[in-house]
């Protein structure tokens, strides 16, 4: 049981250091009348400067994460100037093919996208030109290996963007110039849903530990289905809301309450011995407050316009599979066997809901005071 308890705090303590997350980035793709193809890539410059493994899910794993911080401590214009000096190596990384052979992309412009919060992920615009070959009608692009996964979207005249989500290293399905090439539902769906699980798994650490902290004092399976049920409901409510433009709060705002929720539920853990009908609807309203930052993320990363309820789901679906895996190996290991010993509440769950309330602490001083 000590070892069971152990490697869960462990896991826990681990998770602090997430306050360098490491992101997707978005490639956006356009072709003007006289075949110059132009690319604004968002990334974060930092990590790829301080070559920080993209397949790392913090920054603060890398055995680079120093120069990483020291980077990422810099002004928008002195990181700038950093960028400059490296703009041989990182045309170098956008590889982008169309005709059989590789278009020749050049720097435009580099815009460090503001972030006052110096313990959160910046990204860097950077926009490059290049020609295209005469007749192609289509092109592929490349996410290199030193680049995180990345959200393709080549934009047409006339039609819905085309969205592709391609994994660091490689290569994206040909994106057609002449028209929008509808891609199946099942791709659709099946990138999507890997997208949302891996926003919980390994990514979501603050979402995993609110859903750890519903499971900690859920006696019976119908609490912490009723629970997560409502938090569901709530955050699918939200993702929704957020992404048609009807709600949106600045990450600064949610991300401190998504920690304040982790202290509350931690809190109550430790004073109360059962799930009771207030704790229900709060988490209903945590739900909705992490909900905006599932939105977050797919703002950033775009959704097909055509299919854009069908990714939608997907991806809330995703993250449903990501919490219920978590779920399952927390009642697996613990829960389904220990849960209703005497010592239980004791040794795991007020002990295990005061590291959570820790880490949820430590994360709102930090999101708070920037």
């Amino acid at each position: 049981m000590k070892t069971v308890l152990l490697g869960i705090l462990f896991a826990i303590f681990s998770s602090v250091a997430s306050a360098h997350e490491m992101r997707p980035s978005v490639a956006s793709l356009s072709v003007d009348s006289q075949g110059t193809l132009t690319l604004e890539l968002v990334t974060n410059m930092e990590a790829w400067l301080a070559n920080i493994d993209p397949s790392l899910s913090d920054t603060d794993d890398s055995p680079n994460a120093r120069y990483y911080d020291q980077l990422r401590a810099l002004s928008e214009s002195a990181l700038v100037e950093v960028i400059r000096k490296g703009e041989r190596d990182i045309t170098q990384a956008i590889e982008i093919a169309a005709g059989g052979g590789r278009v020749v992309m050049s720097p435009i412009a580099i815009e460090v996208l503001p972030v006052d919060d110096t313990n959160l992920p910046r990204d860097t615009r950077l926009t490059l030109g290049g020609g295209l070959p005469d007749g192609v009608s289509s092109l592929v692009y490349r996410v290199h290996e030193t680049l995180p996964n990345t959200a393709v979207r080549l934009f047409l005249e006339n039609a819905d963007p085309v969205v592709q989500f391609v994994r660091s290293g490689r290569t994206s399905d040909a994106l057609s110039l002449d028209q929008a090439v509808e891609r199946s539902v099942g791709a659709l769906v099946a990138e999507y849903l890997e997208l949302g699980f891996t926003h919980i798994i390994p990514k979501g650490l603050d979402h995993i530990i609110f859903i750890l902290g519903l499971a900690l004092i859920s006696k019976r399976f119908i609490d912490l289905l009723i629970q997560v049920t409502a938090f569901t409901v709530a955050h699918s409510v939200t993702l929704a809301l957020g992404l048609y433009g009807v709600l949106r709060l600045p990450a600064s705002v949610v991300e401190p309450l998504i920690a304040a929720s982790i202290v509350y539920i931690a809190v109550e853990n430790i004073w109360h011995h059962r799930v009771n009908t207030s704790r229900t609807l709060i988490v209903f309203c945590f739900g909705l407050l992490h909900g905006l930052g599932f939105a977050g993320v797919l703002t950033e990363l775009g959704l097909p316009e055509r299919d854009f309820l069908v990714g939608l789901l997907a991806f809330n679906g995703g993250v449903e599979i990501g919490q219920l895996a978590v779920i399952l190996v927390a009642y697996l290991s613990v829960g389904i066997w220990a849960i209703r010993f005497p010592w239980y509440r004791e040794r795991v769950a007020v002990p295990i809901s005061a590291m959570i309330g820790l880490v949820g602490v430590f994360w709102f001083v930090e999101r708070v005071a920037g």
